[in-house]
């Protein structure tokens, strides 16, 4: 795994790889929401300008999401809470997004054989999907090119799955940091949100939500299983992504 794009060695092989990218706060939470929600896909781009390019392309005109610093773009349709991907707003519509961190790291992976976003909400449906893979690489998006302790906490959430279920399991220090971090955190059994919602609080990218009034968007994205369904990239040429549930 890699603690940020940035932290994938040189001359990784992305051809044999499952790569599932995490951002927590926010984007692969939005994606998640937004799957559940019922929209028809979800395409995500690096900057504003392809995703505007991408727009002018498509027969039936897009929803445009996103944010840059965590504010939302001005002239788009929606940001990045997951608060606005509701049923009435997203259910059948096609979305383009971009993030400052969460399509950076999309982007970074896309060479990978299968590519996959996780969030806590949808945690225990991602790893039913992968932990049958032979080779698994989890990107962190981090935040603003620093490695972010909520992304962290949610790979080492699921390297703790992983390895409990498979004993020949081998990672990397990198996922074994992740895996200690999440460890050292001793969720309460009872009121586990609420103490994961804490610690995502005290995140660099926590402090930055709540410095920009989102403080509510924490305690959302600390959700655990609420979805059960997975999203995943369509093809492995293009950056389209749709939801699945999970029977």
């Amino acid at each position: 795994m890699a603690l940020s794009p940035d932290g994938v060695a040189p001359g990784y092989d992305w051809g044999n790889a499952c790569s599932v990218v995490i951002d927590v706060l926010r984007a692969t939470t939005v994606m998640t929401t937004a799957g559940a929600a019922g929209c028809r896909s979800m395409r995500t781009c690096e900057s504003t300008a392809e995703t505007l390019q991408w727009a002018k392309q498509l027969p039936e005109q897009p929803l445009l999401c996103g944010e840059r610093q965590c504010k939302p773009i001005e002239g788009f349709d929606l940001g990045n809470s997951p608060a606005e991907y509701t049923p009435q707003r997203v259910a059948g519509r096609d979305l383009i997004l971009t993030t400052t961190n969460g399509t950076r790291a999309i982007a970074a992976a896309f060479a990978s054989r299968r590519l996959l976003i996780a969030s806590f909400l949808n945690l225990d449906a991602t790893l039913a999907k992968i932990e049958h893979d032979h080779h698994i690489h989890l990107v962190c998006a981090g935040t603003n090119g620093e490695i972010s302790y909520e992304d962290v906490l949610l790979a080492g959430a699921m390297v703790d799955v992983l390895m409990s279920r498979w004993e020949d399991f081998r990672i990397n220090d990198s996922a074994r940091i992740a895996w200690a971090t999440w460890r050292a955190l001793q969720l309460p059994s009872d009121g586990i949100e609420e103490a994961l919602t804490q610690a995502l609080r005290q995140s660099y990218g926590g402090r930055n939500l709540i410095a920009a009034g989102y403080e509510d968007d924490v305690e959302r994205c600390a959700g655990i299983d609420r979805i059960s369904g997975i999203v995943e990239r369509e093809a492995p040429e293009q950056a389209i992504f749709r939801f699945r549930t999970l029977a």
